[in-house]
């Protein structure tokens, strides 16, 4: 098993790279830290990743990426998920900040990134729009909430935190309430995206913008 102890950023891809670039930094309140290959590194005024973008055929979350123990040894890792019978791939510097990391996919086709070592990859900065301090959670529509529940959590080690009935279960990483969360619905899909804020006054400003 691999234990994840941080939700660290998502992908997303998408048809205007461009637009979505200019409503992560305008509006949301990230920073633009990388353009390259196609590709947009956004982060949180704090210079930590939280969002890439690159482009595609339809607007999807392509990937996410969990942080485990600092300390954690690069083979422990990939023998954690060889050992779930899940094949891997290893990449090196494909994101800014992060040295190496491993990749699988879960069930529906998601692609889970994982990795011990991370650096911000800006100065902290201020931010234009409503700037958020860290990526919070991602939601999924799946036709069974709890083949995803039980994958999440005998592979990367994700703790149930609630569920409602057998339709909708929150899951979790760290000390957050939620990482991530299933919904039974017909269509697989990604319904939002929730980022945190610093406190109450900052959702205040957050309705303003």
């Amino acid at each position: 098993m691999i234990k994840a102890r941080r939700f660290s950023h998502v992908t997303f891809e998408t048809p205007d790279i461009d637009r979505q670039i200019a409503y992560f930094t305008e509006i949301n309140g990230l920073a633009l830290g990388d353009r390259v290959n196609g590709r947009a590194y956004l982060a949180t005024k704090h210079g930590d990743l939280a969002v890439t973008l690159e482009a595609g055929s339809q607007a999807r979350c392509a990937r996410l990426a969990f942080q485990v123990a600092p300390e954690t040894e690069f083979d422990d890792i990939r023998k954690g998920i060889e050992a779930e019978g899940l094949r891997c791939e290893a990449r090196n510097d494909s994101v800014p900040g992060v040295a190496q990391m491993l990749s699988f996919e879960d069930p529906k086709g998601t692609v889970c990134e994982v990795f011990a070592a991370q650096t911000p990859i800006g100065e902290p900065r201020a931010v234009a729009g409503i700037g958020p301090i860290k990526l919070g959670h991602l939601a999924f529509v799946v036709p069974e909430p709890k083949p995803l529940a039980d994958f999440y959590s005998r592979v990367l080690g994700f703790r149930v935190a609630d569920w409602i009935q057998d339709w909708f279960v929150f899951m979790r990483c760290g000390p957050d309430h939620h990482t991530i969360n299933f919904v039974k619905g017909k269509r697989t899909q990604m319904p939002h995206v929730a980022f945190e804020l610093k406190d109450w006054a900052h959702v205040q400003v957050a309705c303003d913008v």
